[in-house]
């Protein structure tokens, strides 16, 4: 049997006693990240807003270096060398004494993180997209896609900094037109239109 681990996009989809018995079926135990992630990466970013001289870039998501990358903005701005929660969750079960030599899978909402996942070569663990994974086994459990964003905008809101929080591509790039306000601590960004739900490593996935 190999062990899967299911980011919270995906999860989001459907009831946990409906995938937990599909995976069951098709040969797969369901593991989870015993880190606090999720608070581990917002005191990371917490600490790079306070430190640095100008306003910090969220890179939670790959696909938003792409962006910065293309933005005369970002020489005068913080690009912080921060994993994402998926990637970090990814490298631990990858770690875990009780699981070495076992197969690993680690889903993802997006082939940027598949992506950025494999390119760190971990042992026995593979990361895929959600679709892409029920391709593999020819089979899908029965849900939807969510109406609402299980991660939307709002991820720093509680780290009292100075935050602009914006979601799209098109949006990401209008807001770089122009310098970022004086006294902006920290922006966040999520590539998805209204939070991390539609990216292509999910769609097509309703049943």
């Amino acid at each position: 049997m190999a062990y899967i681990w299911i980011n919270p996009v995906t999860a989001g989809m459907y009831e946990p006693e409906v995938l937990n018995a599909f995976l069951h079926h098709n040969g797969y135990k369901r593991m989870e990240a015993s880190g606090d992630w999720l608070t581990i990466v917002k005191e990371k970013y917490r600490l790079a807003a306070q430190q640095a001289p100008n306003a910090v870039m969220d890179v939670r998501c790959p696909k938003i270096k792409e962006v910065l990358n293309e933005v005369d903005i970002v020489s005068d701005t913080t690009i912080p060398n921060i994993n994402p929660i998926l990637i970090h969750c990814g490298i631990e079960v990858s770690e875990r004494e009780d699981l070495q030599g076992e197969e690993k899978i680690i889903t993802t909402p997006c082939q940027a993180l598949a992506d950025m996942g494999n390119a760190l070569g971990l042992k026995d663990t593979q990361f895929v997209p959600w679709n892409q994974f029920l391709k593999i086994i020819g089979d899908r459990p029965k849900g939807s896609l969510p109406k609402a964003s299980p991660i939307p905008p709002g991820f720093f809101d509680e780290l009292g900094l100075k935050t602009v929080s914006i979601t799209g591509e098109e949006e990401i790039r209008n807001y770089f037109e122009n310098d970022v306000p004086d006294g902006v601590q920290l922006v966040e960004m999520l590539f998805c239109k209204e939070g991390c739900h539609n990216g292509d490593g999910i769609r097509a996935c309703e049943s």
